[in-house]
């Protein structure tokens, strides 16, 4: 009698459901333990729907837990900001650079993107100002006429409304030259 309880589909979807519970709590306090701080809820997806209850799970099925939903929204920034950046050596493409903390991060294109209060990306190269000028003037550039930073954090904003709050800004960098410079840069924070 116990083998054909735990067989049936609805007591094997319930223990999933449980399992998951437990787990995603457990991981939701490892996670504030190491950061010395509350963090949100994950975003969760159940079969595939995102944000349906962990007790709407198939038999079979399976749950999904993301935790640092901001890191989605750091690295589909990057991959957009190379696609729209203006090319003529590739140095400007390939200057974006993703701080976490304050502290610079060495992304690889499946590295982990560790949890954090902000993250921001922001170019190393001096002419970026030219890109996304803050002196009210248009964009130095026929292949980004709207700016580059400017147009992807407004795209992104939208787009991980829910997510992350996500605002175009100036931010101090120091740059190749060796100069501290204040250039471009998207802000990503937790919602």
């Amino acid at each position: 009698m116990i083998v054909d309880e735990f067989a049936s589909p609805k007591a094997r979807s319930r223990m999933l459901a449980g399992f998951a519970r437990e787990q995603i709590e457990k991981t939701q306090i490892e996670n504030e333990t190491a950061l010395g701080r509350t963090i949100r809820k994950p975003r969760v997806s159940v079969d595939g729907k995102l944000g349906a209850a962990l007790s709407t799970v198939k038999p079979d099925g399976t749950i999904v837990a993301e935790f640092n939903v901001e890191a989605v929204a750091v690295r589909w920034i990057l991959r957009e900001l190379e696609l729209i950046s203006p090319t003529l050596t590739g140095a400007y493409r390939a200057s974006h650079t993703v701080f976490a903390d304050g502290q610079e991060l060495a992304l690889s294109a499946d590295g982990e993107i560790p949890n954090a209060f902000e993250y921001v990306i922001v170019s190393t190269l001096p002419y970026a100002k030219k890109l996304d000028p803050k002196d009210g003037l248009p964009a130095r550039s026929k292949q980004a006429p709207r700016g580059v930073y400017a147009a992807i954090s407004a795209v992104a904003a939208m787009r991980f409304e829910n997510e992350a709050t996500i605002r175009f800004t100036f931010r101090e960098v120091n740059v190749s030259s060796g100069k501290t410079l204040r250039q471009p840069a998207i802000s990503v924070r937790p919602v």
